[in-house]
């Protein structure tokens, strides 16, 4: 049997390569099943299937969506296993190698088990030349057997990192296999020592890192590390909305399958079980009806940022922030009031292509009562808090938009989400925006709307006369920004109360569409300033 040695030295890896290509053909190939099972299969059937039976179908067929991306997420860690020993013992055999003529280069000899040898013994040697000699054959001894050992241990590595990869695909009673197997792949790249993506914090530094990575690498790191991927601001939506709804699946797999007497557990999988339901809805949507999922957070009253069409290919970009007592539940109609901006930008502009975000990126502030006290709507506290993520959102969004042409991007907010786009747009670089546009605001935190990076042009605020926000307006979150002194521009509203703004037909969904379409709004006569 021939030595470690021997093996290594002839070793040829063209089948090791060919393995790691096949594993990710099949990554891939499930990858492709997994969207066009969505799109086209359960998409479809959530908007028209009804009743119990119908319940128990798409169960069913759902649970065959987990098994292909247990597939999908596992074929690809097995090809970077098989990739990174096939690597790591191609460097090993190169040292060899290099070992070996170094040492014939010499007049030393290696025999078939790789131990070094002298050609001939020069009898009238001196001592010094002898221990001089001594010394060089156990220098290339020790890099030969250094070569022979750094082989094994990427072999053995790689040995134990694929014994990490179960699968359990044809047990039907693994309720928890996607989260097995997202864990299993964590647990593979550490017993080979390989990091996760390292993913630059500037969302414009990110936009460029992916761009220089070469499709298989994209490929694995939206498989193999789908959290990291779905929350990097800069990178392309659909790569975002792609690694977040497997993220989505992984992470709503384990909260099910975890003790749900343990705190705050039920309520993670309420939120997820929720977001996950909002999306199925739509899943049969397509063009700048078709949902990009690009942020979410389970915990507590859960956050969800949520695309209406491509922002990164669109020409118009609106960017809706709520307010307060925004929840996960509130997913569904907020996504209803996304559509109808959409609607009403399209209108507004048809030769324009529109896509709307919902950013419910941040803690929304609770509504007080006797049972909960809370004044964190009173407050700047939670737009403090929110508004560097917001920004980073919106220059991530300028970052990952392609074509030369920027798109033209409104920052709406409603009711404490105005504070928020306020103090967002008034801090650091501000929000990166074209135009902002709000309504029901008590407050922007700042003075006068020339304190906002968008400056009082290109600012639109609109109240309805019964919104009766005006009586927490002046007060904490800055002065009223419908006034005249406030600066900006008011538009007319036509709808009642502080939930009507987006009413089909109405003067308030019109004028925010024209805002978003890059249009002048019709303008209201300012509030005048209370002596």
């Amino acid at each position: 049997m021939a030595s470690d040695y021997a093996r290594l030295l002839k070793q040829d890896f063209a089948d090791l390569t060919a393995a790691a290509d096949a594993w990710q053909r099949v990554s891939r190939d499930m990858d492709t099943a997994f969207d066009q099972h969505r799109t086209k299969v359960t998409g479809p059937l959530h908007a028209s299937w009804e009743g119990d039976d119908s319940k128990a179908a798409l169960a069913f067929l759902e649970d065959i969506e987990m098994r292909i991306n247990v597939v999908r997420t596992e074929s690809m860690t097995i090809s970077k296993s098989i990739d990174t020993v096939r690597f790591r013992m191609e460097q090993a055999q190169t040292n060899l190698r290099n070992a070996v003529r170094s040492t014939e280069a010499e007049g030393f000899l290696v025999d078939d088990s790789g131990s070094v040898g002298e050609a001939s013994c020069e009898v009238d040697e001196s001592p010094d030349e002898a221990q001089s000699k001594l010394e060089r054959m156990k220098h290339f001894q020790e890099e030969i057997d250094t070569a022979v050992k750094d082989a094994q241990k990427a072999s053995d590595d790689g040995r134990k990192a694929l014994s990490e990869l179960r699968g359990d695909l044809m047990d039907r009673k693994n309720t928890h296999m996607a989260a097995e197997s997202a864990g299993d792949t964590q647990q593979a790249m550490k017993d080979l020592g390989i990091q996760g993506p390292q993913i630059p914090k500037d969302s414009k530094d990110a936009a460029a890192w992916w761009k220089g990575l070469d499709d298989d690498t994209r490929q694995e790191y939206a498989t193999m590390y789908p959290e990291q991927i779905g929350k990097a601001n800069g990178l392309p939506s659909d790569v975002r909305d792609d690694a977040n709804r497997l993220s989505l699946d992984q992470q709503l797999n384990f909260v099910a399958g975890s003790d749900q007497s343990i705190p705050g557990i039920s309520q993670d999988r309420h939120n997820l079980e929720v977001l996950k339901a909002e999306l199925d809805k739509r899943d049969g949507a397509t063009g700048n009806k078709k949902l990009y999922l690009l942020d979410f957070d389970e915990f507590e009253d859960g956050k969800a940022v949520i695309a209406m069409g491509n922002p990164d290919t669109a020409d118009n970009v609106g960017v809706q922030v709520p307010g307060t007592a925004t929840t996960m539940d509130s997913t569904g109609g907020q996504l209803s009031r996304i559509e109808k901006l959409q609607r009403s930008a399209e209108r507004a502009d048809p030769s324009a292509d529109t896509s709307m975000v919902y950013w419910l990126g941040y803690d929304a502030p609770e509504v007080p009562s006797t049972d909960a006290p809370n004044l964190a709507v009173g407050g700047t506290g939670r737009a403090d808090d929110a508004a560097p993520d917001l920004r980073d959102f919106t220059h991530g969004l300028r970052a990952s938009h392609e074509g030369s042409d920027p798109a033209h991007m409104t920052v709406l907010g409603h009711s404490y989400g105005a504070t928020v786009v306020g103090d967002a747009d008034a801090g650091g670089k501000g929000l990166g925006a074209d135009s902002i546009s709000v309504v029901g605001s008590p407050g922007m935190t700042v003075g006068n709307a020339s304190d906002l990076h968008v400056g009082s042009d290109h600012f639109y605020t609109g109240l309805a006369d019964d919104d009766n926000i005006k009586l927490a307006q002046g007060l904490t979150l800055g002065p009223d920004p419908n006034t005249g002194a406030f600066g900006g521009t008011r538009f007319v509203t036509d709808t009642h109360g502080h939930s009507g703004y987006w009413d089909d037909q109405s003067q308030s969904l019109a004028n925010q569409g024209r805002i978003i379409a890059g249009q002048e709004p019709d303008k209201a006569l300012p509030t005048p300033i209370n002596m």
